[in-house]
């Protein structure tokens, strides 16, 4: 029995450490090209007007995939669609990095707006193989993890850029490379996922992990599947929604002219943006490292702490808009990662936690589809309150939606005690399990 068990937790632990890669791999790809795609375009003819509408259509894209998606991954398995969505990633890249005409780049970005969903994927097979109360802890790890890639990602695609003049292409070609690798690190995965002997019945552990039998076949019903998502949004996560999207509003308002601010208010170069962004790679991982101990300070998922964390957000942001030297810019760029990588990995363990383990897919799906809306509209709010008040407008815009994600938090969001851990919202079947 002992052996059984250590058999058990040493698979457990490679999953863990495969999803950790998989996640960073994902995410490195991704900080290599993306960064260039708008001066790609732009030598392809592309105004800004469709600049705008390349972006709104990848969020859009992002948008109806997504929990359609996860909810795929409750159906027909974990390892089946991430192995499908890697598949069509590194067909999107490699589409995107053979363009010489501005319509099969925005087929490229149609196909990674369908597609581009192996972080999230990755992310909920994560959940299923660690244990409710430690999941905080472990979406820390996994974001910070991620998030590192971009600590080298953009500087590398911007000197691979500058240096060669097929960057893009060059670019694109190593961004589908480090994506076949997480494919065929995916590949093996199963092999670590514990079989259940032969005879006996499939107990359902703490972690809530699940074996699937390889024969069995679901049927898909369109109807009935869109049917519960909408159930799982209105019914199930509406509070968390509302505040996910309010705060994803805030981030992406001021974010959606990062550069130009920086520009205009700094007169910095490309370059130092490019540094810039690597830096704020390195405070996304290490405020995400961070997550589990200033979670486990506030004695769990509570109130308190993601009011807390919505004030420092305001302030961070407020900061850095009427920031008056670069320097000072970059130190309120700190509070704003930790406040951002707390938010993230609470208002995922409370989505987790309000669905049964074979809806997680949906839950987390839905969940990347208001972030995708919000990615979508934002940008475009972002440029009328530029064009209509200035460069500073939109930081001011977001200073007011983090404070409004503050208000619906205080008011809305439903905890099943003020204060308490996020652990009491775990669902009735999984308590009888524990």
């Amino acid at each position: 029995m002992d052996g059984s068990e250590e058999l058990r937790r040493r698979g457990t632990l490679r999953i863990v450490y495969a999803m950790h890669a998989i996640g960073f791999l994902d995410l490195l790809g991704v900080s290599l090209i993306v960064p260039l795609v708008t001066h790609h375009a732009r030598s392809l003819g592309a105004s800004p007007s469709t600049l705008g509408a390349m972006g709104s259509l990848y969020g859009g894209l992002q948008l109806f995939t997504g929990p359609l998606v996860g909810q795929m991954s409750d159906l027909y398995g974990r390892h089946v669609i991430l192995i499908v969505v890697l598949v069509g990633a590194m067909a999107a890249y490699f589409v995107a990095g053979i363009s010489t005409m501005l319509w099969v780049l925005i087929l490229g970005r149609i196909l990674a707006g369908t597609f581009k969903h192996s972080l999230s994927v990755a992310r909920t097979w994560l959940a299923d193989f660690v244990p409710h109360a430690e999941r905080p802890k472990h979406l820390g790890h996994y974001n910070a993890i991620s998030s590192a890639a971009f600590i080298v990602g953009p500087t590398i695609g911007g000197h691979i850029a500058s240096s060669f003049e097929n960057g893009f292409f060059i670019c694109s070609m190593l961004t589908v490379v480090i994506f076949f690798v997480a494919f065929l690190l995916t590949l093996i995965v199963p092999r670590w996922i514990p079989k259940p002997e032969p005879g006996t019945e499939v107990q359902r552990q703490e972690s809530d992990e699940k074996y699937v039998d390889p024969d069995f076949v679901p049927q898909l019903k369109p109807v009935e599947l869109l049917k519960q998502l909408w159930h799982i949004t209105w019914t199930q996560v509406p509070d968390i929604m509302l505040i996910r999207f309010a705060m994803g509003f805030a981030m992406i308002l001021f974010r959606s002219n990062f550069s130009l601010f920086l520009e205009l208010r700094f007169q910095s170069t490309p370059l130092y943006n490019g540094y810039l962004m690597s830096a704020s790679g390195l405070m996304g991982a290490t405020s995400s490292f961070l997550v589990g101990h200033v979670t486990a300070a506030y004695g769990g998922c509570s109130r308190r702490l993601l009011v807390h964390m919505a004030a420092l957000m305001a302030l961070a942001q407020a900061g850095m808009t009427f920031a008056p030297s670069y320097a000072l810019f970059i130190v309120a760029m700190v509070p704003l990662s930790l406040s951002s990588a707390v938010f993230r990995v609470n208002l995922t363990h409370l989505s987790v936690a309000r669905g049964s383990a074979d809806q997680r897919g949906a839950m987390l799906g839905v969940g990347q589809s208001v972030m995708s809306f919000a990615r979508m509209v934002a940008p475009f709010f972002a440029g009328m309150l530029t064009e209509a008040g200035g460069i500073l407008m939109p930081g001011v815009a977001s200073i007011g939606c983090a404070l409004i994600a503050m208000a619906l938090i205080a008011k809305r969001l439903q905890l099943s005690a003020e204060g308490g851990d996020g652990g009491d919202d775990v669902d009735e079947d999984e308590k009888k399990t524990q």
